[in-house]
């Protein structure tokens, strides 16, 4: 199962493509249905989905997880196919996926990795394979050092130690950054640049150092080589960590025990802006953060 792309609020470690304002169903639906192992409804609402215009790969991909969970396994294949076919797959997602677990002993599962391959090859072909590697390894360790400090809020030693890996993923960065400018789309592709954004949004310590970077995505942004939706994410973490409001609400804190948008500039215009962006509006993302409970 694969949720991408939204903030890592505070310390998150969820990543949930944000959706259309006027989807439906929506994916917080779909997802309450994978969490509530209801997996023919998660299977019928990810392919409803998947079938939208301008659906994230996400969909498919997730779609194909749920079909392999309720034990449709000519569903799961099919919708694999196209996925990989269709948008970029790494195949590592794929191999090391458990809800595919089911899959593996089928004799269409290696002709399927094959395809995924050749796809994989065919979009990577100009990157820098080396340096996508490093920006996976990097966040990985970031992902699961805030895995476990969710699990064990509090714990000093562990914030401790994810302090030390922030520093060392930002003075990394900065090398990257001074060797390659920022590693944008044609540099280490989509997930690769959503890997050196995480990184950079996590830089919280180095609050220079993402100034900087917000200057290298915005001109990436014109390039047409990162997300918007990145640079909208980095401009809410600038504005938060020097105390002001901020533009898109993708930056939560606990109140009273719920998750809450830090205070946003301009709310009665936030859900225009956020979707000249391409984000949901902040009513579905907040009902996203809220069900995964994930900070």
């Amino acid at each position: 199962m694969q949720r991408v792309l939204a903030s890592l609020i505070v310390f998150a470690i969820a990543v949930v493509l944000p959706g259309s304002a006027s989807a439906a169903p929506s994916r917080s639906d779909a997802y309450k249905a994978y969490n509530a192992k209801d997996y023919e409804s998660c299977a019928l609402l990810y392919t409803q989905l998947a079938g939208l215009p301008d659906a994230p790969r996400s969909d498919g991909y997730n779609a194909a997880c749920c079909h392999a969970l309720s034990g449709d396994a000519d569903a799961a294949f099919d919708q694999l196919r196209r996925t990989v076919t269709s948008y970029f797959t790494r195949v590592p997602d794929i191999e090391q996926d458990p809800d595919f677990t089911n899959l593996k002993d089928d004799p269409r599962w290696q002709p399927l990795l094959d395809l995924a391959r050749q796809e994989e090859d065919r979009h990577l072909g100009s990157t820098d394979r080396a340096l996508r590697r490093e920006l996976f390894v990097r966040l990985n360790r970031d992902q699961e050092m805030r895995g476990r400090l969710i699990a064990d809020t509090g714990n000093l030693s562990l914030q401790s130690e994810m302090e030390t890996i922030d520093r060392d993923n930002t003075l990394w960065l900065k090398t990257v950054i001074a060797t390659h400018g920022w590693p944008g789309y044609k540099l280490v592709y989509k997930d690769g640049a959503q890997a050196a954004w995480l990184l950079a949004q996590h830089a919280d310590l180095d609050p220079d150092f993402q100034e900087q970077v917000l200057h290298l995505l915005e001109k990436a942004v014109l390039a047409k080589d990162a997300s918007p939706s990145h640079l909208a994410y980095l401009v809410d973490r600038v504005r938060t960590g020097r105390d002001e409001k901020q533009l898109y609400g993708t930056q939560f804190i606990k109140k009273d025990g719920q998750w809450v948008p830090a205070p946003i500039e301009d709310e009665a215009h936030v859900d225009e802006r956020r979707q000249r962006i391409g984000l949901g509006t902040l009513a579905e993302y907040a009902e996203q953060i809220r069900a995964s409970e994930v900070q």
